[in-house]
């Protein structure tokens, strides 16, 4: 990341990392080590979660995934092959899922969340970029290879491997990974081998990406200075569009109807025309936006690293405060079920079970019971 400052939510994991650096004369590469075994792994800071069919699937810091077969009941820890902080986790399908984090790592798994492989590493994905890039640049194929080559062996130089902050699969083959400094990778073989996609993004200033998702309204980026990048098919290109906007956007939740994306300083913009144009929500708070839910009859929910959360009944247009049991720092926000949330952030994971539609007041939703591992 280019500055802490602009760091937020599920990030703050990210900027602690940086920070602490291998210091000790006995580092070992977190990248290397398996996650160690935990009774509080559910109970300690984490980041992002996700459904794998009816499974549901948090991950977070030192490598910690933890997965609930009971709506959120209880929780088990997953079989991890590194300890890297992990800040993003997709499942395609109940079974095949990806994580990615800090040190560079994608992680992989084929058994709904229990156990996890590694497929790349900082290390290894640094260069795979190399390589591509001079092979590109020896046979002339792609304009600017050299550059994109000498940029990616610069940071290999200075010792640092970038972290991959985003990830999103469309099928159990072709997904995508993405993080600073304009790094995305692209598989099309279940992440057996992945290709640089830098040289497919409009982005000159080389801005850091977020987070990626996808749904009816097409697959997009969001990252530095309110932008949000679409991918055009014919093209085979990410095409530069902006929010309006010059914060820092740190997830997008993409539906059929609308599309949100959140960010820094209370910062929430909505599109109904599936990016073409956007339209700023205002909450009245000032907090990170650190994670978007779309649940099932297209009402909206938004969590906040102050640990508040809000609610929309119209497809974004406008959102009242959400009450929720025992408030947390929050980094991540899934729907699952009818009315259900899964929540994780700096005490861990908790679901809540929403009031029906028709019990919204005017102040806001109620949940109707509320569950956790706390």
């Amino acid at each position: 990341m280019k500055c802490p400052g602009r760091a937020g939510g599920r990030l703050l994991v990210l900027v602690l990392a940086l920070a602490a650096g291998p210091l000790a004369a006995g580092f070992q590469d977190p990248s290397e080590v398996p996650a160690q075994a935990s009774s509080l792994a559910a109970k300690s800071p984490l980041t992002a979660v996700a459904t794998a069919g009816r499974r549901l699937v948090a991950v977070g810091q030192r490598g910690h995934v933890v997965f609930s077969d009971d709506g959120g009941s209880s929780w088990t820890q997953a079989q991890v092959p590194v300890s890297s902080d992990l800040l993003a986790v997709h499942f395609p399908s109940p079974e095949l899922g990806w994580a990615v984090g800090h040190g560079g790592v994608v992680i992989h798994s084929a058994d709904g969340g229990k156990s996890w492989t590694r497929q790349l590493d900082g290390k290894s994905a640094s260069q795979l970029i190399v390589d591509y890039y001079d092979r590109a640049a020896a046979d002339g194929s792609l304009a600017q290879a050299g550059e994109y080559a000498t940029r990616e062996k610069n940071v290999v130089a200075m010792g640092g491997t970038q972290p991959f902050l985003g990830v999103y699969f469309e099928n159990a083959q072709r997904g995508y990974v993405a993080g600073t400094f304009n790094r995305i990778l692209r598989t099309t073989d279940g992440g057996k081998s992945w290709v640089p996609l830098m040289h497919k993004v409009d982005n000159p200033r080389e801005l850091n990406f977020f987070n990626i998702g996808a749904g009816a309204s097409g697959l997009f980026l969001v990252g530095e200075t309110g932008s949000v990048w679409k991918y055009d098919p014919g093209a085979d290109r990410f095409v530069a569009g902006n929010v309006g906007y010059d914060g820092t956007l740190f997830g997008i939740a993409v539906g059929g109807k609308v599309v949100m994306a959140h960010g820094m300083r209370g910062s929430v913009f909505r599109s109904a025309d599936a990016g073409k144009t956007w339209q700023r929500i205002d909450l009245g708070s000032s907090a990170g936006m650190t994670g978007a839910a779309l649940l099932g009859n297209d009402d909206v929910v938004l969590v906040s690293m102050a640990g508040t959360a809000f609610i929309s009944s119209n497809n974004g247009q406008s959102f009242s405060p959400l009450s929720l049991p025992r408030p947390m720092s929050y980094g991540g926000v899934a729907a699952f079920g009818e009315r259900n949330l899964a929540l994780v952030g700096a005490e861990g994971v908790r679901s809540a079970a929403l009031a029906a539609p028709q019990g919204l007041g005017p102040a806001g939703a109620t949940p109707s019971s509320a569950r956790g591992s706390n």
